[in-house]
Protein backbone atom coordinates (compact mmCIF):
# COMPACT_ATOMS: atom_id res chain seq x y z
CA UNK A 1 0.00 0.00 0.00
CA UNK A 2 1.68 3.23 -0.90
CA UNK A 3 2.42 6.03 1.98
CA UNK A 4 0.22 8.31 -0.34
CA UNK A 5 -3.32 6.80 0.80
CA UNK A 6 -5.00 6.61 3.79
CA UNK A 7 -2.66 4.69 5.73
CA UNK A 8 -2.54 1.98 8.95
CA UNK A 9 -2.19 4.56 10.82
CA UNK A 10 -3.93 7.78 10.40
CA UNK A 11 -4.63 8.39 14.03
CA UNK A 12 -4.05 10.66 16.70
CA UNK A 13 -0.68 10.36 19.00
CA UNK A 14 -1.65 10.72 22.89
CA UNK A 15 0.95 13.60 23.47
CA UNK A 16 -0.12 15.80 20.53
CA UNK A 17 -1.32 19.30 20.97
CA UNK A 18 -5.29 18.24 20.05
CA UNK A 19 -5.18 16.75 23.87
CA UNK A 20 -4.04 20.04 25.06
CA UNK A 21 -4.81 22.84 22.67
CA UNK A 22 -2.39 25.88 22.12
CA UNK A 23 -4.78 28.55 23.31
CA UNK A 24 -2.38 30.34 25.39
CA UNK A 25 0.23 31.16 23.05
CA UNK A 26 -2.35 31.81 20.05
CA UNK A 27 -0.81 34.59 17.57
CA UNK A 28 -3.67 36.66 15.93
CA UNK A 29 -4.93 35.92 13.13
CA UNK A 30 -4.39 38.11 9.16
CA UNK A 31 -6.50 38.21 6.43
CA UNK A 32 -4.10 35.54 4.73
CA UNK A 33 -5.19 33.19 7.34
CA UNK A 34 -9.07 33.40 7.13
CA UNK A 35 -11.14 31.11 8.26
CA UNK A 36 -13.21 28.81 6.06
CA UNK A 37 -17.10 28.93 6.55
CA UNK A 38 -18.94 24.95 6.85
CA UNK A 39 -20.50 26.45 3.64
CA UNK A 40 -16.99 26.43 1.94
CA UNK A 41 -16.03 23.62 3.71
CA UNK A 42 -18.99 21.65 2.14
CA UNK A 43 -18.39 23.12 -0.91
CA UNK A 44 -14.76 22.34 -1.51
CA UNK A 45 -13.65 19.01 -3.26
CA UNK A 46 -11.59 16.49 -1.17
CA UNK A 47 -8.66 15.45 -1.92
CA UNK A 48 -8.20 11.61 -2.89
CA UNK A 49 -5.10 10.77 -1.20
CA UNK A 50 -5.11 13.12 1.75
CA UNK A 51 -8.47 13.55 3.14
CA UNK A 52 -8.74 10.77 6.17
CA UNK A 53 -12.13 10.03 7.06
CA UNK A 54 -13.13 6.37 7.68
CA UNK A 55 -12.73 4.53 11.04
CA UNK A 56 -14.15 1.53 12.56
CA UNK A 57 -14.42 0.82 15.83
CA UNK A 58 -12.88 -2.70 17.43
CA UNK A 59 -13.23 -3.80 21.14
CA UNK A 60 -9.82 -5.05 22.25
CA UNK A 61 -10.38 -6.15 26.33
CA UNK A 62 -12.53 -3.78 27.98
CA UNK A 63 -11.93 -0.67 25.58
CA UNK A 64 -12.93 0.75 22.17
CA UNK A 65 -10.31 1.57 20.25
CA UNK A 66 -11.08 3.26 16.62
CA UNK A 67 -8.74 1.60 13.65
CA UNK A 68 -8.83 3.35 10.14
CA UNK A 69 -10.73 1.41 7.67
CA UNK A 70 -7.89 0.58 5.26
CA UNK A 71 -6.34 -0.94 7.89
CA UNK A 72 -8.57 -2.98 9.04
CA UNK A 73 -9.38 -4.06 5.20
CA UNK A 74 -6.05 -5.38 4.46
CA UNK A 75 -6.26 -7.19 7.79
CA UNK A 76 -7.70 -10.71 8.83
CA UNK A 77 -10.37 -8.20 10.29
CA UNK A 78 -12.17 -8.04 6.84
CA UNK A 79 -14.15 -11.09 6.55
CA UNK A 80 -15.43 -10.13 10.45
CA UNK A 81 -16.36 -6.42 9.03
CA UNK A 82 -18.37 -8.12 6.34
CA UNK A 83 -20.74 -10.01 9.20
CA UNK A 84 -21.24 -7.05 11.26
CA UNK A 85 -24.53 -6.30 12.52
CA UNK A 86 -26.13 -3.50 13.86
CA UNK A 87 -24.13 -1.92 16.24
CA UNK A 88 -21.92 -4.86 16.69
CA UNK A 89 -17.71 -3.99 17.51
CA UNK A 90 -14.97 -6.04 16.16
CA UNK A 91 -13.69 -7.86 18.22
CA UNK A 92 -9.61 -7.92 18.47
CA UNK A 93 -9.84 -11.53 20.68
CA UNK A 94 -6.58 -12.14 22.46
CA UNK A 95 -5.56 -8.80 23.27
CA UNK A 96 -5.94 -5.66 26.28
CA UNK A 97 -6.85 -2.30 25.24
CA UNK A 98 -3.28 -1.34 25.92
CA UNK A 99 -1.78 -4.10 23.33
CA UNK A 100 -4.43 -2.23 20.94
CA UNK A 101 -3.32 1.00 21.64
CA UNK A 102 0.37 0.37 21.08
CA UNK A 103 -0.10 -1.41 17.62
CA UNK A 104 -2.19 1.51 16.87
CA UNK A 105 0.33 3.92 18.04
CA UNK A 106 3.52 1.99 16.00
CA UNK A 107 1.24 1.36 13.24
CA UNK A 108 0.96 5.04 12.98
CA UNK A 109 4.86 6.06 13.29
CA UNK A 110 5.93 8.35 10.73
CA UNK A 111 9.56 9.48 9.32
CA UNK A 112 9.64 13.05 9.91
CA UNK A 113 8.53 12.70 13.84
CA UNK A 114 10.34 9.16 14.73
CA UNK A 115 9.67 6.68 16.74
CA UNK A 116 12.40 6.53 19.76
CA UNK A 117 9.88 7.63 22.24
CA UNK A 118 8.27 3.89 22.21
CA UNK A 119 8.66 1.60 25.17
CA UNK A 120 10.07 -1.67 24.18
CA UNK A 121 7.11 -3.09 25.38
CA UNK A 122 5.13 -1.57 22.81
CA UNK A 123 7.16 -2.78 20.19
CA UNK A 124 6.80 -5.89 21.35
CA UNK A 125 2.76 -5.40 21.84
CA UNK A 126 2.52 -4.17 17.90
CA UNK A 127 4.40 -7.06 16.23
CA UNK A 128 1.82 -9.40 18.53
CA UNK A 129 -1.20 -7.57 17.47
CA UNK A 130 0.54 -7.37 13.48
CA UNK A 131 1.04 -11.00 13.83
CA UNK A 132 -2.24 -11.71 15.05
CA UNK A 133 -3.67 -9.70 11.82
CA UNK A 134 -1.35 -10.62 9.69
CA UNK A 135 0.13 -7.14 8.33
CA UNK A 136 3.36 -7.81 7.39
CA UNK A 137 5.27 -4.02 7.06
CA UNK A 138 4.03 -3.96 10.51
CA UNK A 139 5.02 -6.91 11.52
CA UNK A 140 8.64 -6.54 9.79
CA UNK A 141 8.68 -3.56 11.17
CA UNK A 142 8.28 -4.18 14.40
CA UNK A 143 10.35 -6.75 14.47
CA UNK A 144 13.46 -4.73 13.14
CA UNK A 145 12.29 -2.22 15.67
CA UNK A 146 12.65 -4.76 18.55
CA UNK A 147 16.40 -5.71 17.71
CA UNK A 148 17.64 -2.19 17.84
CA UNK A 149 15.29 -1.90 20.98
CA UNK A 150 17.66 -4.52 22.65
CA UNK A 151 20.85 -2.70 22.03
CA UNK A 152 19.04 0.68 22.84
CA UNK A 153 16.14 0.87 25.62
CA UNK A 154 16.62 0.22 28.74
CA UNK A 155 17.75 -3.52 29.28
CA UNK A 156 15.99 -4.14 32.39
CA UNK A 157 12.63 -3.48 31.00
CA UNK A 158 14.08 -5.74 27.75
CA UNK A 159 14.21 -8.24 30.23
CA UNK A 160 10.96 -8.14 31.72
CA UNK A 161 9.14 -8.05 28.73
CA UNK A 162 11.28 -10.96 27.11
CA UNK A 163 10.06 -12.71 30.54
CA UNK A 164 6.41 -11.99 29.95
CA UNK A 165 6.83 -12.59 26.45
CA UNK A 166 8.64 -16.37 27.41
CA UNK A 167 11.44 -15.40 24.62
CA UNK A 168 14.95 -16.19 25.82
CA UNK A 169 16.54 -15.11 22.79
CA UNK A 170 15.58 -11.95 24.39
CA UNK A 171 17.51 -11.99 27.53
CA UNK A 172 21.70 -12.18 25.98
CA UNK A 173 21.73 -8.97 24.96
CA UNK A 174 19.92 -7.16 27.46
CA UNK A 175 22.33 -8.88 30.17
CA UNK A 176 25.56 -8.64 28.36
CA UNK A 177 24.59 -5.00 28.21
CA UNK A 178 24.49 -4.69 32.30
CA UNK A 179 27.48 -6.80 32.35
CA UNK A 180 29.30 -4.55 30.33
CA UNK A 181 28.66 -0.87 31.63
CA UNK A 182 30.99 0.68 34.16
CA UNK A 183 28.59 1.37 36.36
CA UNK A 184 27.61 -1.84 39.13
CA UNK A 185 23.68 -3.04 40.26
CA UNK A 186 21.66 -0.05 41.93
CA UNK A 187 19.97 -1.56 45.19
CA UNK A 188 16.40 -0.90 42.78
CA UNK A 189 18.32 -2.52 40.15
CA UNK A 190 18.80 -5.24 42.76
CA UNK A 191 15.32 -5.55 43.61
CA UNK A 192 14.45 -5.76 40.15
CA UNK A 193 16.19 -8.63 38.83
CA UNK A 194 15.91 -10.57 42.30
CA UNK A 195 19.07 -11.53 44.22
CA UNK A 196 19.26 -14.83 42.29
CA UNK A 197 19.78 -12.98 39.23
CA UNK A 198 21.43 -10.05 40.88
CA UNK A 199 24.12 -12.28 42.48
CA UNK A 200 24.71 -13.83 38.91
CA UNK A 201 25.05 -10.30 37.68
CA UNK A 202 27.31 -9.64 39.88
CA UNK A 203 29.51 -12.72 39.11
CA UNK A 204 29.69 -12.23 35.58
CA UNK A 205 30.82 -8.44 36.06
CA UNK A 206 34.02 -9.76 38.02
CA UNK A 207 34.95 -12.57 35.64
CA UNK A 208 34.48 -9.86 32.88
CA UNK A 209 36.35 -7.68 34.51
CA UNK A 210 39.36 -10.05 35.26
CA UNK A 211 38.98 -10.88 31.41
CA UNK A 212 39.60 -7.17 30.63
CA UNK A 213 42.83 -6.41 32.87
CA UNK A 214 44.74 -9.62 31.88
CA UNK A 215 44.56 -8.42 28.30
CA UNK A 216 45.74 -5.24 29.08
CA UNK A 217 42.34 -3.11 28.03
CA UNK A 218 40.82 -1.83 31.05
CA UNK A 219 42.20 1.69 30.47
CA UNK A 220 41.28 1.22 26.88
CA UNK A 221 37.76 0.37 27.75
CA UNK A 222 36.92 2.22 30.76
CA UNK A 223 39.29 4.96 29.88
CA UNK A 224 36.05 7.40 29.07
CA UNK A 225 36.55 7.82 25.53
CA UNK A 226 35.47 5.70 23.01
CA UNK A 227 37.62 2.42 22.19
CA UNK A 228 38.40 0.95 18.69
CA UNK A 229 35.94 -0.81 17.19
CA UNK A 230 37.75 -4.28 17.34
CA UNK A 231 38.33 -3.82 21.23
CA UNK A 232 34.41 -3.09 21.52
CA UNK A 233 33.49 -5.95 19.56
CA UNK A 234 35.91 -8.22 21.87
CA UNK A 235 34.59 -6.73 24.67
CA UNK A 236 30.96 -7.84 23.59
CA UNK A 237 32.32 -11.25 22.82
CA UNK A 238 34.14 -11.76 26.25
CA UNK A 239 30.75 -10.31 27.89
CA UNK A 240 27.99 -12.35 25.94
CA UNK A 241 30.11 -15.41 26.80
CA UNK A 242 30.49 -15.04 30.13
CA UNK A 243 26.42 -14.07 30.12
CA UNK A 244 25.62 -17.57 28.27
CA UNK A 245 27.95 -19.75 31.06
CA UNK A 246 25.03 -18.51 33.78
CA UNK A 247 22.35 -20.46 33.86
CA UNK A 248 20.19 -17.80 35.38
CA UNK A 249 21.27 -15.10 32.97
CA UNK A 250 20.37 -17.30 30.10
CA UNK A 251 17.75 -19.29 30.60
CA UNK A 252 14.06 -17.86 31.29
CA UNK A 253 12.94 -18.03 34.97
CA UNK A 254 9.86 -20.33 35.86
CA UNK A 255 6.54 -19.15 34.64
CA UNK A 256 5.02 -17.55 37.97
CA UNK A 257 1.40 -19.07 38.03
CA UNK A 258 -1.69 -17.25 37.41
CA UNK A 259 -3.13 -14.57 39.29
CA UNK A 260 -6.33 -15.18 40.48
CA UNK A 261 -7.64 -11.88 40.18
CA UNK A 262 -8.18 -9.75 37.44
CA UNK A 263 -5.07 -9.21 35.00
CA UNK A 264 -3.75 -5.93 35.23
CA UNK A 265 -1.66 -4.46 32.39
CA UNK A 266 0.79 -2.40 33.70
CA UNK A 267 2.09 -0.70 30.13
CA UNK A 268 -0.39 2.24 30.75
CA UNK A 269 -3.78 2.81 29.55
CA UNK A 270 -3.72 6.08 27.10
CA UNK A 271 -5.11 9.51 28.39
CA UNK A 272 -7.21 9.58 24.68
CA UNK A 273 -9.22 7.45 22.55
CA UNK A 274 -8.60 7.79 18.94
CA UNK A 275 -10.66 8.78 16.73
CA UNK A 276 -11.74 11.10 13.94
CA UNK A 277 -12.24 13.83 16.34
CA UNK A 278 -8.03 14.33 15.92
CA UNK A 279 -8.35 14.89 12.67
CA UNK A 280 -7.92 18.35 11.20
CA UNK A 281 -9.88 19.68 7.75
CA UNK A 282 -7.72 22.07 5.90
CA UNK A 283 -8.19 24.54 2.42
CA UNK A 284 -5.92 24.97 -0.32
CA UNK A 285 -7.93 26.65 -2.81
CA UNK A 286 -10.50 25.07 -3.83
CA UNK A 287 -9.21 21.48 -2.63
CA UNK A 288 -10.08 19.66 1.18
CA UNK A 289 -7.22 18.11 3.14
CA UNK A 290 -7.99 16.17 6.49
CA UNK A 291 -5.06 14.62 8.24
CA UNK A 292 -4.52 14.02 12.12
CA UNK A 293 -3.25 17.17 14.07
CA UNK A 294 0.13 15.71 14.87
CA UNK A 295 1.67 15.00 11.61
CA UNK A 296 2.53 18.93 12.21
CA UNK A 297 3.99 18.84 15.21
CA UNK A 298 2.96 21.09 18.26
CA UNK A 299 4.47 24.55 17.17
CA UNK A 300 4.17 25.85 13.74
CA UNK A 301 1.87 27.75 11.60
CA UNK A 302 -1.22 24.70 11.33
CA UNK A 303 -0.88 23.98 15.03
CA UNK A 304 -1.40 27.76 15.44
CA UNK A 305 -4.29 28.37 13.06
CA UNK A 306 -5.63 25.42 15.07
CA UNK A 307 -6.03 26.17 17.94
CA UNK A 308 -6.93 29.62 17.48
CA UNK A 309 -10.43 29.21 15.42
CA UNK A 310 -13.68 29.54 16.83
CA UNK A 311 -15.22 26.93 15.21
CA UNK A 312 -15.07 23.13 13.68
CA UNK A 313 -14.76 24.78 10.17
CA UNK A 314 -11.27 24.14 7.87
CA UNK A 315 -8.87 26.17 8.45
CA UNK A 316 -7.67 28.27 5.70
CA UNK A 317 -4.03 27.60 4.57
CA UNK A 318 -1.81 30.51 3.36
CA UNK A 319 -2.83 31.75 -0.31
CA UNK A 320 0.66 32.11 -1.01
CA UNK A 321 1.49 28.76 -0.63
CA UNK A 322 2.17 26.66 -3.62
CA UNK A 323 -0.17 23.47 -3.98
CA UNK A 324 2.79 21.61 -6.00
CA UNK A 325 4.83 22.22 -2.92
CA UNK A 326 1.88 21.54 -0.20
CA UNK A 327 1.23 18.09 -1.67
CA UNK A 328 4.89 16.80 -1.69
CA UNK A 329 4.91 18.57 1.59
CA UNK A 330 2.00 15.95 2.62
CA UNK A 331 4.16 12.97 0.98
CA UNK A 332 7.01 13.92 3.08
CA UNK A 333 5.42 14.21 6.89
CA UNK A 334 3.02 10.98 6.27
CA UNK A 335 5.52 8.14 4.93
CA UNK A 336 6.10 5.56 6.92
CA UNK A 337 9.57 4.13 8.57
CA UNK A 338 9.00 1.37 6.23
CA UNK A 339 8.79 3.54 3.03
CA UNK A 340 11.59 4.95 1.10
CA UNK A 341 10.50 8.54 0.15
CA UNK A 342 14.15 9.40 -0.78
CA UNK A 343 13.94 6.86 -3.88
CA UNK A 344 10.56 8.43 -4.99
CA UNK A 345 11.62 12.39 -5.19
CA UNK A 346 13.87 14.17 -7.23
CA UNK A 347 15.81 17.24 -5.97
CA UNK A 348 13.43 19.66 -6.88
CA UNK A 349 10.96 18.14 -5.10
CA UNK A 350 12.72 17.42 -2.11
CA UNK A 351 13.49 21.85 -2.34
CA UNK A 352 9.33 22.12 -2.88
CA UNK A 353 8.91 19.95 0.12
CA UNK A 354 11.34 21.60 1.91
CA UNK A 355 9.95 25.32 0.75
CA UNK A 356 6.44 24.50 2.28
CA UNK A 357 7.93 23.11 5.52
CA UNK A 358 9.49 26.59 6.21
CA UNK A 359 5.78 28.23 4.87
CA UNK A 360 4.55 26.07 7.66
CA UNK A 361 7.14 26.92 10.53
CA UNK A 362 7.57 22.99 10.60
CA UNK A 363 11.25 22.51 12.58
CA UNK A 364 10.99 18.68 12.62
CA UNK A 365 9.84 18.50 8.79
CA UNK A 366 12.89 20.92 7.73
CA UNK A 367 15.36 19.33 9.43
CA UNK A 368 14.75 15.93 8.29
CA UNK A 369 14.15 17.43 4.52
CA UNK A 370 17.27 18.64 4.80
CA UNK A 371 19.42 16.32 6.13
CA UNK A 372 17.89 13.55 3.37
CA UNK A 373 18.74 16.39 0.64
CA UNK A 374 22.72 16.49 2.49
CA UNK A 375 22.55 13.08 2.05
CA UNK A 376 21.32 11.99 -1.30
CA UNK A 377 22.59 14.75 -3.17
CA UNK A 378 26.51 15.70 -2.38
CA UNK A 379 26.95 16.43 -5.97
CA UNK A 380 24.24 18.79 -6.77
CA UNK A 381 25.59 22.62 -7.64
CA UNK A 382 26.47 24.45 -4.57
CA UNK A 383 23.66 27.28 -5.19
CA UNK A 384 20.81 24.29 -5.05
CA UNK A 385 22.71 23.43 -1.78
CA UNK A 386 22.61 26.39 -0.03
CA UNK A 387 19.70 27.84 -1.20
CA UNK A 388 18.05 24.47 0.95
CA UNK A 389 20.68 25.48 3.74
CA UNK A 390 19.02 28.79 3.93
CA UNK A 391 15.55 27.65 3.78
CA UNK A 392 16.66 24.90 6.74
CA UNK A 393 18.34 27.98 8.80
CA UNK A 394 21.34 25.88 8.88
CA UNK A 395 24.17 26.52 11.65
CA UNK A 396 27.74 26.90 10.34
CA UNK A 397 29.48 23.75 9.44
CA UNK A 398 31.81 21.97 7.12
CA UNK A 399 29.57 20.96 4.80
CA UNK A 400 28.58 24.65 4.60
CA UNK A 401 32.53 25.72 4.54
CA UNK A 402 32.97 23.15 1.28
CA UNK A 403 30.19 24.37 -0.94
CA UNK A 404 30.98 27.77 -0.23
CA UNK A 405 35.00 26.55 -1.52
CA UNK A 406 33.22 25.70 -4.50
CA UNK A 407 31.80 28.78 -5.46
CA UNK A 408 34.92 30.69 -4.21
CA UNK A 409 36.56 28.64 -6.98
CA UNK A 410 33.88 28.97 -9.76
CA UNK A 411 35.65 31.17 -12.86
CA UNK A 412 32.56 33.49 -12.95
CA UNK A 413 31.33 35.62 -9.92
CA UNK A 414 28.18 35.03 -8.26
CA UNK A 415 25.49 36.74 -9.49
CA UNK A 416 22.56 38.79 -8.02
CA UNK A 417 19.90 35.97 -8.39
CA UNK A 418 22.19 33.46 -6.62
CA UNK A 419 22.68 35.92 -3.91
CA UNK A 420 18.75 36.11 -3.74
CA UNK A 421 18.77 32.08 -3.19
CA UNK A 422 21.78 31.55 -1.12
CA UNK A 423 20.57 34.40 1.17
CA UNK A 424 22.58 37.47 2.48
CA UNK A 425 25.03 35.40 4.86
CA UNK A 426 26.02 32.99 2.57
CA UNK A 427 26.46 35.97 -0.16
CA UNK A 428 28.97 37.68 1.77
CA UNK A 429 31.28 34.51 2.91
CA UNK A 430 31.40 33.09 -0.78
CA UNK A 431 32.07 37.05 -1.76
CA UNK A 432 34.76 36.92 1.02
CA UNK A 433 36.14 33.64 0.07
CA UNK A 434 36.46 34.79 -3.81
CA UNK A 435 38.28 37.67 -2.86
CA UNK A 436 40.87 36.10 -0.95
CA UNK A 437 41.17 33.49 -3.55
CA UNK A 438 41.17 36.40 -6.33
CA UNK A 439 44.37 37.65 -4.30
CA UNK A 440 45.89 34.51 -3.30
CA UNK A 441 46.00 33.76 -7.24
CA UNK A 442 47.38 37.19 -8.23
CA UNK A 443 50.09 37.09 -5.82
CA UNK A 444 51.02 33.35 -6.82
CA UNK A 445 50.84 34.85 -10.23
CA UNK A 446 53.05 37.70 -9.63
CA UNK A 447 55.75 35.24 -7.83
CA UNK A 448 55.85 33.32 -11.54
CA UNK A 449 56.23 36.34 -13.29
CA UNK A 450 59.12 37.48 -11.04
CA UNK A 451 60.73 34.44 -11.27
CA UNK A 452 60.13 34.38 -14.94
CA UNK A 453 61.55 37.83 -15.28
CA UNK A 454 64.72 36.54 -12.74
CA UNK A 455 65.12 34.17 -15.24
CA UNK A 456 64.96 35.76 -18.36
CA UNK A 457 67.87 38.14 -16.94
CA UNK A 458 69.96 35.30 -15.62
CA UNK A 459 69.63 34.05 -19.15
CA UNK A 460 70.58 37.19 -20.30
CA UNK A 461 73.46 37.99 -18.22
CA UNK A 462 74.88 34.37 -18.88
CA UNK A 463 74.62 34.78 -22.61
CA UNK A 464 76.48 38.63 -22.45
CA UNK A 465 78.99 36.71 -20.03
CA UNK A 466 79.35 34.09 -22.58
CA UNK A 467 79.84 36.46 -25.05
CA UNK A 468 81.91 38.73 -23.44
CA UNK A 469 83.77 35.41 -22.07
CA UNK A 470 84.20 34.72 -26.00
CA UNK A 471 85.66 38.38 -26.40
CA UNK A 472 88.02 38.12 -23.38
CA UNK A 473 89.22 34.90 -24.96
CA UNK A 474 89.69 36.36 -28.02
CA UNK A 475 91.74 39.20 -27.41
CA UNK A 476 93.53 36.77 -24.83
CA UNK A 477 94.66 34.73 -27.47
CA UNK A 478 95.51 37.91 -30.04
CA UNK A 479 97.88 39.19 -27.09
CA UNK A 480 99.22 36.06 -26.56
CA UNK A 481 99.48 35.41 -29.81
CA UNK A 482 101.18 38.79 -30.39
CA UNK A 483 103.73 37.69 -27.62
CA UNK A 484 104.33 34.54 -29.03
CA UNK A 485 105.08 36.48 -32.43
CA UNK A 486 107.20 38.98 -30.63
CA UNK A 487 109.45 36.06 -28.55
CA UNK A 488 109.80 34.42 -31.54
CA UNK A 489 110.60 37.38 -33.97
CA UNK A 490 113.23 38.45 -31.22
CA UNK A 491 114.56 34.48 -30.97
CA UNK A 492 114.69 33.90 -34.62
CA UNK A 493 116.22 37.53 -34.94
CA UNK A 494 119.43 36.95 -33.06
CA UNK A 495 119.94 33.16 -34.07
CA UNK A 496 120.07 34.57 -37.41
CA UNK A 497 123.02 36.90 -36.93
CA UNK A 498 124.73 34.48 -35.15
CA UNK A 499 125.06 31.92 -37.67
CA UNK A 500 125.89 34.65 -40.02
CA UNK A 501 128.62 35.44 -37.67
CA UNK A 502 129.67 31.91 -37.23
CA UNK A 503 129.42 31.21 -40.84
CA UNK A 504 131.42 34.20 -41.61
CA UNK A 505 134.77 33.88 -39.50
CA UNK A 506 134.60 30.00 -40.75
CA UNK A 507 134.91 31.83 -44.43
CA UNK A 508 137.68 33.82 -43.02
CA UNK A 509 139.32 31.66 -42.33
CA UNK A 510 139.42 29.50 -44.93
CA UNK A 511 139.73 32.88 -47.16
CA UNK A 512 142.13 35.18 -44.91
CA UNK A 513 141.60 37.92 -42.53
CA UNK A 514 138.50 39.45 -42.38
CA UNK A 515 140.00 42.77 -42.74
CA UNK A 516 140.79 41.77 -46.70
CA UNK A 517 137.16 41.16 -47.17
CA UNK A 518 136.52 44.89 -45.51
CA UNK A 519 138.92 46.38 -47.76
CA UNK A 520 137.74 44.35 -50.73
CA UNK A 521 134.46 45.68 -49.61
CA UNK A 522 132.73 41.98 -49.63
CA UNK A 523 131.99 42.64 -45.86
CA UNK A 524 130.70 45.20 -44.03
CA UNK A 525 132.83 46.91 -41.08
CA UNK A 526 130.06 46.55 -38.64
CA UNK A 527 130.20 42.32 -38.26
CA UNK A 528 126.48 42.22 -36.85
CA UNK A 529 125.06 44.51 -39.76
CA UNK A 530 122.97 43.10 -42.85
CA UNK A 531 124.15 42.83 -46.48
Amino acid sequence: MSHLSFSEGDLLHPTSSIASPLTESAPALSPLFSMVTLQDFQEGEKHRDFYFCDFIQVKAGDGICSFPSTLIESSILREKLETLKGNEFLNLEGFSYPEAHAFLEVADARLVSGDKHYTFQQWVSALSVANHLQLDNIRSYAAKSIEDGLLRLDPFECIEVAEKRRNREWLLIPFRRICQRPEPLSPSEILRLGLDRASAVSKARENLMKVIHSRGLFDTVYGGSAPPSSVQTTFADDALQLVGAEPLLSQLAPEPKPSTGDPVDHMGVPSSNLSSSSLISMKLRDCLYRLPLHYFGNRGLIPNLVASRVDQGAISLPSDLNTSDWEVFLKIITARPYDQPEESFTFSEWMGGLRAARRLDYDRAIAYIFRQIQKAYPNQDAVDLLEAAWFAEATPSQWLQDRYAILSLRSTAISSEEMRRIGVDASAEVCKLREQTAYDKGESEGERATAEVWKAKEQAAYERGKRDGEIASDEAWRVKEQAAYERGKEEGGGKSGANRRSQGLGNSRRLGPPSLFVSYGILPEDPDSTF
